[in-house]
């Protein structure tokens, strides 16, 4: 995603030092964070054997992690893991070559395994979540708001589970199916060799046929586990500029996706409200008395994503509702003139080398769910572009 220049010769064996790293037993999440920030890369912390010098690694662990791995470099856990994403038809790629959003979260994977690919659109994404044993208001729900949002141009995020994520996710293949727009990706929690639920491995690869994508942070051959999709629901948040909660009890995953959103993404949470007397709606209805939007139609859904949904909407409307045959080539930003905050942003890019999403947001004022997507526009106008040393302007 980055410019074709970026490339780095030594990416692939930046690939096999971070499967190393997540393959060797004992080191999870937050250590393998500590480590990645004490050396400095993937490929000197999956080669030292000395990491008692990492914040939060004891003397003994700091051995114990050495020996592990040394045993995985050794096994070549890194290279098997490879052959067997490509056998699932998937690569394995780093967060650098993930979507810019995506990147920006504070607890991101440092990779993830995918199916398709991910383009720069994918920028303007929206994550729609909601429990499995949804009603029927709830599908039908779930159904609308993805249609509208894939109409208008943005790609819809969802887990791939059964009840409301499956049914955001068909929506989108319907309008393709259609002759209509629409990209969707599909955030597992299991790996990409295990899909789960079984019963959605046809729509899973319907969703790469289509151009969409199915992705997994977790080895190939992981099944599910009641861990997994907690730490899934991190990257549905972290890939959309905002989530929107069709239906959801008050204790659950869709919630628990919300919260990530809200107080550690900075996205902005939306959800649909229900019957007062339903307890499949009450955590929706929890969650708008706390602070999120409440949407009734997707329109509302649009206008709360900020100016990018905005925009979105108003090229929707000037188009008219999309008839079936609608091209799926359609520009999905008008080119008009700058808004006056996105003049702002421009001026305070460097011509050259770039500008990182912090220095941004001091110069402009901006917290970063706008700065997101006003990024996000300006790049897919052409104003902008992005590379590894941050945002400049188009030269």
């Amino acid at each position: 995603m980055d410019d074709p220049g970026d490339a780095r010769p030594d990416k692939a064996a930046e690939v096999l030092a971070v499967l190393t790293l997540l393959l060797t037993p004992g080191l999870g999440r937050v250590k393998l964070r500590a480590g990645l920030g004490h050396f400095g890369s993937a490929a000197a912390a999956a080669a030292s054997a000395d990491w008692s010098r990492v914040p939060g690694v004891g003397e003994r662990a700091a051995g114990n992690l050495g020996r592990a791995l040394a045993a995985t470099r050794a096994a070549g856990r890194a290279e098997a893991e490879l052959a067997a994403a490509a056998a699932v038809g998937a690569e394995a790629v780093l967060l650098e070559d993930l979507p810019f959003a995506l990147q920006r979260t504070p607890d991101a994977p440092p990779l993830l395994f995918v199916r398709g690919r991910f383009v720069v659109e994918d920028a303007l994404a929206v994550g729609v979540v909601g429990s499995r044993a949804c009603s029927a208001y709830g599908r039908e729900q779930a159904a609308r708001f993805a249609a509208h949002a894939a109409d208008a141009g943005m790609t819809v995020v969802s887990g791939g589970a059964r009840g409301i994520d499956g049914e955001a996710h068909r929506a989108v293949l319907r309008r393709l199916e259609l002759g209509g727009r629409g990209r969707t990706v599909a955030v597992l929690g299991s790996g990409l060799g295990k899909p789960y639920p079984a019963e959605h491995a046809g729509m899973f690869e319907e969703i790469v046929d289509r151009g969409g994508v199915v992705c997994s942070e977790l080895p190939v051959g992981t099944p599910p586990s009641k861990q997994s999709f907690p730490a899934r629901n991190r990257i549905i948040s972290g890939l959309s500029l905002g989530i929107l909660v069709v239906e959801a009890a008050d204790r659950s995953g869709a919630s628990i996706t919300a919260r990530l959103a809200s107080d550690e993404h900075g996205r902005v949470v939306m959800a649909i409200p229900g019957r007062l007397s339903d307890p499949s709606s009450a955590g929706c209805h929890r969650m708008i008395r706390e602070g999120a939007t409440l949407v009734s139609s997707p329109p509302e859904m649009l206008d709360a994503l900020g100016e990018a949904g905005q925009r979105l909407q108003e090229e929707l409307e000037a188009r008219g509702d999309l008839a079936p045959d609608a091209s799926a080539d359609a520009e999905p930003i008008a080119v008009a003139s700058l808004t006056e905050l996105q003049k702002r942003v421009v001026a305070a890019l460097p011509e050259r080398g770039g500008a990182g999403v912090d220095a941004l947001a001091a110069a402009t004022g901006l917290p970063a769910a706008s700065l997101f997507g006003e990024l996000t526009v300006l790049e897919l106008r052409g104003v902008i572009t992005k590379s590894s040393a941050g945002f400049r302007q188009r030269g």
